[in-house]
């Protein structure tokens, strides 16, 4: 009953968390378990799990000063790393494309000259401006009664056409904004390509209808102010004309259109380029990430345990095991010293070009000559008798005085005799005389 309840619960909670692996979980695993940075490099935890193909996945960037190098996708449900190219290259381009408008939204400040359209205020500026361009149709109107009662037969319909249509086009304008600020809060909050799909097209939308807006109101101005001429020249009192004229000014709703036109351009501008630059490193991030693969590789190779290395040789690791084998105090005690220099050349090589020239693939084919080495040395064992080399000089020549007394003592015990008779004959002595 007990373990039923403990059961519940942990499903409970991963129902109420959605994800057997958190943020900070995937990054502990691509920064601290594994050997995929280097050191000076930094990462961001992520916020939120990016959806790809019905999968949640947290994508942590790595970078170098400002520049982002590559991602890492870990499967929150698994924790494995993805290292499939085609997911990886989904995950990487909705990931980087957050990254650019995240940061393209904090560059656009009060400061910078351009506004991001894609508000609330905004939307509550073209609802504004639809009701006054319907309101302008009043106005048209009243200026038209004035014509008729001094004679002077306008034809309005194509003004008050105009009117009607770009009220509705504010109108709709008001609606995709609120649409667009509802899809990037969806893409902020849920990252995926299909959110990221239905962004840019929002986006895009509203861009492209203020711009339409913005060339209907440039044909409704020209025609006003046709009208305005008509008026200007006709016969009729100067209180009346001034009146009249004053209603045609210009809308109070359209005198900043073209301002809107403008930021909403340089926005899309900056955001296609943002967008543009995502897609153009694509390629540049795979690449990175393969390598770093590598990286791992060969460290775990180099460094790593190595369950075959342990069997053969009793060491954790390739590294222990020829540290080991190439001491100074083990070093010649060896059967096969061929192995020796080879383990010796073929471990430096890996550290080399691990370390020095980061070429992985040439790391990992000498680790594993290395590791063939460290193995062969261990299999043929150590030699039956100590090599001659083995003996200092200093021990040399003790040997050598100690074999010259042997000699030394062997020849008077040979030549006992004689020596014996010299000493006991005493020197001859000798006539100068000649006696």
């Amino acid at each position: 009953m007990k373990n039923g309840f403990l059961a519940f619960l942990f499903c409970l909670f991963l129902s109420g968390s959605g994800f057997a692996v958190s943020g900070n979980e995937a990054v502990n695993y691509v920064v601290n378990s594994s050997r995929f940075i280097y050191e000076g490099e930094s990462y961001t935890p992520p916020n939120v799990a990016i959806e790809f193909e019905g999968k949640g996945y947290w994508v942590i960037p790595i970078a170098s000063g400002s520049s982002v190098i590559t991602y890492f996708a870990v499967d929150s449900s698994s924790g494995k790393l993805s290292v499939s190219r085609a997911v990886n290259r989904g995950l990487f381009g909705v990931a980087d494309n957050l990254r650019e408008l995240q940061l393209l939204k904090a560059s656009i400040t009060p400061s910078s000259g351009v506004e991001w359209v894609f508000t609330q205020n905004y939307r509550a500026i073209f609802s504004e401006m639809s009701l006054q361009l319907g309101d302008e149709v009043y106005q048209l109107n009243t200026v038209q009664t004035a014509l008729q009662q001094e004679s002077i037969s306008v034809d309005m319909s194509g003004l008050k056409a105009q009117l009607v249509s770009m009220a509705g086009q504010a109108s709709s304008i008001s609606e995709k904004i609120s649409a667009a600020a509802v899809a990037e809060n969806d893409f902020f909050t849920k990252p995926s390509g299909e959110n990221l799909g239905a962004l840019k097209s929002a986006y895009a939308g509203v861009t492209a209808s203020i711009s339409q807006l913005n060339s209907a109101a440039l044909a409704y101005n020209s025609s006003r102010n046709a009208l305005k001429n008509q008026i200007s020249v006709a016969d009729i009192d100067a209180q009346t004309k001034g009146q009249m004229l004053s209603t045609l000014d210009t809308p109070p709703s359209l005198q900043k259109l073209g301002n809107y036109n403008l930021y909403s351009i340089q926005v899309q501008d900056k955001i296609s380029s943002a967008f543009q630059s995502s897609t153009l490193r694509a390629d540049s991030l795979l690449d990175e990430f393969d390598r770093r693969i590598a990286k791992n590789e060969a460290d775990s190779l180099i460094f790593g345990q190595s369950e075959r290395v342990k069997q053969a040789t009793g060491f954790n690791s390739l590294s222990e095991a020829q540290a080991a084998i190439l001491s100074k105090e083990s070093r010649l005690k060896w059967e096969d010293q061929a192995k020796v220099r080879d383990l010796e050349h073929d471990y430096q090589s890996a550290v080399d070009f691990y370390s020095n020239k980061r070429d992985f693939a040439q790391a990992k084919k000498f680790a594993l000559l290395a590791a063939d080495d460290a193995i062969a040395v261990y299999r043929a064992g150590e030699r039956k008798s100590p090599p001659g080399g083995g003996i200092s000089q200093d021990t040399l020549f003790k040997l050598a005085g100690l074999l010259l007394v042997v000699l030394v003592l062997l020849y008077a015990f040979n030549n006992r005799g004689k020596l014996k008779e010299a000493i006991s004959r005493g020197p001859e002595e000798v006539d100068v005389y000649g006696n």
